[in-house]
């Protein structure tokens, strides 16, 4: 029997969501008969194959693959694409789903604009029937459109996913995942820079899973390296579009770099890697790329200088000792409940600090307040000026009395004075210090945080190991 399309569903340990993830497919208005559902089985370990097995008792046209060993999401849809026998095939993850008239619709705007990739809109589920906003690599569409002309869409190239399209056999031979993590940004570029007619369709949606266990949710050694191996492979293209692309995904890694914890050793590992992975860039190219993505936070001077320093230079100078935040932080509000300050009771906001800042917490949950402390800021020397509340104690370096508070902890915090509402709203002003007042506080204090006997904090900025 011959199928109007075909879907490819790797299955790895998602039994909590496959079965939304198979009916969404079954009860496609399209009808299940005309639909080949091509399952692999990536050597799960959980209960998915037996929820899967009861739907194959159900439909003919579901069929089962099994791979000798657990090769991953790439290396599974090739699996699925080489027993394809349909004109068009669509790739779903197994923990995601699709509209009810997603393959149908789809299908005739196809065969009426003669195109040979559809792409239709991606919304992040977060599974509490709450959709987060698009992004960059989420963009959804207002109106029905064809492109005839990749060129005049550049942002199209950040509609990274490999899910939220439907490719006719023409491009199969350009479709290759490759192992490991973000597998379809290549595949990706190389389907838009090749298809013919591209048909972005407004009416159907790709209803991506936001899962906290996803492996690309936590960022390991593999994210940077597989990462900067996608960099160099976008790269290759020689595409000004598919460069803006591979900017991002610098500025991805710069971002994990500085946000977390490593060792010195692994930083500079990650450094030489990204260097080693990207060609020379130049101001103009970055220019370009905000004018395309103008709401994106870019670290335009560190992407400048990759090639112009040596690892440990770059990381002491853009990291370590460039004072301009580059992370969203978090500030913290502690509530004592009457037996004193604990991480159990306390707020966090995270926030980009800016030279004036207002953090207003909700304080309705809490009866019985004896006193509120607030942390503006965590693993940064600062100076901070509380413009409202009022305070009556800090643990700065400097008189209460002064403009601005000096802060050489990596732990600043003020004990409000202020009358106890509902809601809170903190009002103050944040500078980084810069490496002249770090010294001169290090020598005034005769440098006390290293001659301290107590173990330092690990704080987010730090050399320790």
């Amino acid at each position: 029997m011959s199928h109007e399309i075909s879907v490819v569903i790797p299955v790895y340990n998602v039994e909590q969501y496959i079965r939304q993830c198979l009916d969404s497919i079954v009860n496609q208005t399209l009808g299940i008969e005309n639909i080949e559902v091509i399952i692999v089985n990536d050597q799960t370990k959980d209960n998915s194959m037996d929820i899967i097995n009861e739907y194959a008792s159900k439909y003919p046209s579901f069929k089962i693959i099994t791979n000798d060993v657990n090769k991953g999401l790439g290396e599974s849809r090739n699996a699925g694409l080489e027993n394809v026998t349909s004109d068009y095939v669509a790739f779903v993850d197994s923990d995601d789903f699709i509209s009810d008239n997603t393959l149908k619709d789809s299908l005739l705007k196809i065969k009426e604009s003669n195109a040979d990739l559809l792409i239709y809109n991606i919304k992040t589920y977060t599974g509490n029937e709450f959709i987060e906003e698009e992004s960059v690599h989420n963009q959804n569409f207002s109106e029905n459109l064809l492109v005839d002309n990749i060129v005049n869409y550049p942002k199209l190239f950040f509609s990274t996913s490999a899910c939220n399209k439907i490719y006719h056999k023409s491009l199969f031979p350009l479709i290759n995942f490759s192992k490991g993590l973000y597998e379809d940004n290549v595949v990706t570029c190389n389907v838009l820079l090749n298809a013919r007619n591209i048909y972005l369709n407004k009416d159907c949606d790709y209803f991506y899973r936001k899962n906290p266990q996803s492996i690309t949710k936590r960022i390991s050694k593999d994210n940077i390296f597989y990462l900067c191996n996608v960099i160099s492979d976008l790269f290759k293209f020689n595409n000004e579009n598919v460069d803006f692309l591979a900017i991002n995904f610098i500025n991805d890694v710069l971002f994990w770099i500085y946000y977390y914890d490593w060792s010195i050793n692994d930083e500079i590992e990650f450094i030489e890697k990204l260097q080693s992975s990207i060609k020379v860039i130049e101001e103009k190219n970055i220019n370009d790329f905000l004018k395309l993505v103008p709401e994106k936070n870019v670290y335009k001077e560190d992407i400048l200088s990759l090639s112009k320093f040596d690892c440990q230079t770059f990381l002491a100078k853009f990291k370590y000792f460039n004072r301009m935040n580059k992370v969203k932080s978090q500030a913290s509000l502690y509530i004592d409940l009457g037996s004193g300050f604990n991480e159990n009771d306390k707020i966090s906001i995270d926030y980009m600090p800016n030279e004036n800042n207002k953090l207003t917490f909700d304080l309705s949950d809490f009866s019985e307040i004896k006193a509120l402390r607030f942390d503006p800021l965590e693993g940064d020397f600062i100076k901070v000026k509380i413009n409202n509340p009022n305070i009556s104690d800090a643990n700065c370096d400097n008189s209460l009395g002064e403009d601005y508070q000096l802060f050489s902890n990596l732990d600043p915090n003020y004990i409000l004075d202020c009358e106890i509402k509902d809601k809170l709203t903190v009002d103050f002003d944040l500078i980084f210090l810069n490496k002249q007042d770090i010294a001169n506080l290090l020598i005034d204090k005769n440098n006390i945080i290293n001659e301290s006997n107590q173990k330092p904090k690990k704080g987010r900025f730090n050399f320790l190991k």
